[in-house]
């Protein structure tokens, strides 16, 4: 929303930080291999240019310098946004939006117009969500804190335009990296995240009409 890609890439680069665009398939995704500064506290990050994330599932002393690879905006966060695709004054629903970066995304690609819901279960998150859309610049955005299955009973049926869904998942996706995983999760874990993303996915479908997105 505040920057074009190749003005914060040659910002960073020239604050000592080796990157790359994430990709063909994105025009706002950079990837981070190393850096000589701080890369979440520079003065670009703190004016909402940019959000950060960690490679998935790997953990880092911060502040970061270290050579490894880091993604603004995990690049798989990138891919729910892009296939949502929402238009520019649509009403649009993040059902689970913690920390706030497809939340973000979403309202870049709206330009800041229309509206958009974002829903956070967990209040502890709320800050993270909030603080992220207002350093992000973000202002067509209201955050809220339901349990997704009742949004439907806040917001109505057949209510808004397209719902982007990141369900809670088992977790068991990343046993190559973390063994533990076989142990820490029983069949009963795995039994009651499968339905509580089917109550999730049933209640997202009502919210939306047949010409709708989900």
């Amino acid at each position: 929303l505040k920057v074009r890609r190749r003005d914060l890439a040659m910002a960073l680069i020239n604050r000592g930080v080796n990157l790359d665009p994430i990709g063909p398939w994105s025009k706002v995704g950079l990837v981070v291999y190393d850096s000589k500064v701080p890369i979440g506290a520079t003065p670009e990050y703190m004016a909402g240019h940019y959000m950060l994330q960690l490679a998935a599932y790997q953990t880092f002393t911060w502040p970061l310098y270290a050579p490894v690879c880091m993604v603004f905006q995990g690049a798989s966060s990138f891919m729910p946004c892009m296939a949502l695709a929402p238009q520019p004054n649509e009403t649009v629903v993040d059902m689970a939006a913690a920390p706030g970066g497809k939340t973000t995304y979403l309202a870049a690609i709206m330009r800041n117009t229309g509206f958009i819901f974002a829903n956070e279960l967990n209040k502890d998150r709320l800050k993270s969500v909030t603080a992220n859309l207002s350093r992000m610049g973000v202002t067509n955005t209201a955050v809220c804190n339901y349990d997704g299955r009742e949004l439907v009973k806040v917001l109505g049926p057949n209510s808004v335009d397209r719902v982007l869904l990141d369900a809670p998942c088992s977790g068991t996706g990343v046993v190559s990296k973390d063994p533990s995983v076989k142990t820490s999760k029983s069949a009963a874990d795995i039994w009651r995240c499968a339905h509580l993303q089917k109550e999730l996915l049933l209640a997202a479908i009502d919210l939306v009409d047949a010409r709708s997105k989900l």
